[in-house]
C-alpha cells in the first residue's frame, strides 16, 4: 500500500509516467484524463495543482481545469483557503465535490465561506453531488441555504453533520428546497469534542441527531420533489412527521439497526413504494411492519466493517445469534414482492463462511418463499462450505 496514498493502487503512477513516454500526444491523453478526477492530501499538492491549471489557462489552450469532473479535498493540515477558490475558478465544468479536510474525530471549524460561495459562483451549474464525508470541516444550515439556492441541479448530499443551526435571533429563514435531489445521505454524527479549534477557551455544541435537518426539511412537500434514496446512520426517531411527508417517494432506505430499533415498523408503513431496505446490524432487536407490499431487496450490512477475529464462542453471542434473530424478524413480516435477501460478509460478518450449515438452513427457509439467500457478490449460500468440512471430505474420500 502507498503510505503517502492509502486508496490508490500504488501502479497507477507508474502506469501514468509509462504511458506519458510513449510519444507527446500519450503524454497530453494522461495529463488531461488525470485532470478529470483530482485527488489532494497535502497544502503543497493543492499548490502544484494549482499552478498547473492556471499555466495552462493562461497558455491560450484549452484549460486542465475544464476537464475536471471530480475534486476530493483529503488534506490534514493547514492550507490556503484562496488557493482551493482558485482552483475552483478554474474548473467550471465539476461535477463531484467531496470534502474530507481534517482529523476524523469532531468538527474543528466550520466549512469556509469562501469556498461554498466559489462553489456556487464557478460550478453551481454543473454540480450533480456534493459531499461532507469528514468531520474537520462541517458546513452550517445557511452553507446549505446558499447551496440549495445556487446548485439548482444537484442530485447528491452526504453530509456527516451540520456545524451550526439558525437560532431565534436569525428570524424566518426561506425553505431548503432541494428540487433535483434524488439522494439524501445523513452519516453517523460524532461527538462533539471539548474545545473549538478558534478559540480553545470556547465550547462548540452541535446535536448529534439528524431530526433538527429532517424538521427543517418537512415545512413543505416541494423541498424534496426528486426524492428516492435516504440513508441515515442516526433514525430520525423524533420527527417521523419526514415519512409522512416524503416516505412515499422513496425507492431505497438505509439505516441502523441500534437507531432505528422502534420506530422502523411506522417508518416503512409511510414508504408504500420502497423497494431496497439496507440495514447496518450490530446486535440490536429490530421488528417489521406485518405485511410490506412493495420491497423487493433487503441487504444487511455489519456495523463494523473492520475484520477483526475473534474466538467462535464470542462471534456466536455477539454476531450469529443477533443475525439469526434479525433474519427470523424479516421472516415474520409478509412481503410479497421480496425475492433477494443478501448479507454483507465482510468486516464482522466475514467469518459467515465458516458457518455453513447455518447458511445452508437459512438458504432452505427463505428458498421455500422463493427468495435468494446471498452474499455481497450475489453468490447463493446454497453451496457455501467450511474449511473443518472440506477437511472431513478428505478424509471421508
Amino acid at each position: 500500500m502507498n503510505e503517502e496514498y492509502p486508496e490508490v493502487d500504488p501502479g497507477i503512477f507508474g502506469d501514468r509516467k509509462s504511458l506519458s513516454l510513449v510519444c507527446s500526444a500519450w503524454r497530453a491523453m494522461v495529463i488531461e484524463i488525470a485532470a478529470e478526477y483530482i485527488v489532494i492530501y497535502t497544502s503543497k499538492e493543492l499548490t502544484a495543482i494549482l499552478k498547473q491549471f492556471e499555466a495552462s489557462k493562461n497558455s491560450g489552450g484549452k484549460c486542465l481545469g475544464d476537464w475536471a469532473r471530480r475534486i476530493d479535498l483529503k488534506i490534514l493540515g493547514s492550507y490556503s483557503v484562496q488557493h482551493v477558490v482558485r482552483l475552483l475558478r478554474c474548473t467550471p465544468n465539476l461535477v463531484v465535490y467531496v470534502n474530507k479536510n481534517g482529523l476524523i474525530t469532531s468538527p474543528e471549524k466550520r466549512a469556509p465561506p469562501e469556498i461554498l460561495h466559489a462553489l456556487v459562483k464557478h460550478c453551481g451549474h454543473s454540480l450533480r453531488r456534493i459531499e461532507w464525508s469528514g468531520p474537520g470541516e462541517a458546513p452550517t444550515y445557511a452553507d446549505l441555504l446558499d447551496i440549495s439556492q445556487g446548485v439548482s441541479n444537484l442530485e447528491t448530499l452526504r453530509l456527516l453533520c451540520i456545524y451550526s443551526y439558525p437560532t431565534r435571533k436569525d428570524g424566518r429563514l426561506p425553505l431548503l428546497i432541494f428540487p433535483k435531489l434524488k439522494t439524501l445521505s445523513l452519516g453517523l454524527i460524532p461527538e462533539p469534542s471539548n474545545t473549538h479549534a478558534d478559540n480553545p477557551t470556547q465550547h462548540h455544541h452541535y446535536p448529534i441527531t439528524w431530526d433538527p435537518l429532517f424538521a427543517y426539511l418537512t415545512l413543505n412537500p416541494i423541498q424534496l420533489p426528486s426524492l428516492e434514496r435516504l440513508e441515515t446512520d442516526i433514525f430520525p426517531t423524533a420527527t417521523i412527521s419526514f415519512f409522512v411527508m416524503h416516505g412515499e417517494k422513496l425507492r431505497l432506505f438505509r439505516t441502523t439497526t441500534w437507531s432505528a430499533e422502534s420506530v422502523l415498523p411506522d417508518a416503512l408503513a409511510l414508504c408504500p413504494k420502497l423497494q431496497s431496505l439496507v440495514l447496518s446490524h450490530s446486535s440490536d432487536p429490530l421488528t417489521f411492519p406485518p405485511f410490506h407490499p412493495s420491497i423487493t431487496r433487503i441487504c444487511i450490512l455489519p456495523s463494523v466493517e473492520e475484520h477483526v477475529r475473534v474466538p467462535q464462542r464470542v462471534f456466536t453471542f455477539a454476531v450469529l445469534a443477533p443475525l439469526d434473530a434479525l433474519l427470523m424478524s424479516v421472516e415474520n413480516m409478509i412481503a410479497p414482492g421480496l425475492v433477494e435477501l443478501r448479507i454483507r460478509n465482510v468486516g464482522a460478518f466475514v467469518d459467515l463462511v465458516d458457518h455453513s450449515g447455518w447458511l445452508r438452513a437459512w438458504w432452505r427457509r427463505w428458498n421455500l418463499r422463493g427468495v435468494h439467500f446471498r452474499d455481497k457478490t450475489g453468490k447463493s449460500f446454497e453451496n457455501i462450505s467450511d474449511e473443518d468440512e472440506l477437511l472431513l471430505d478428505l478424509v471421508r474420500e
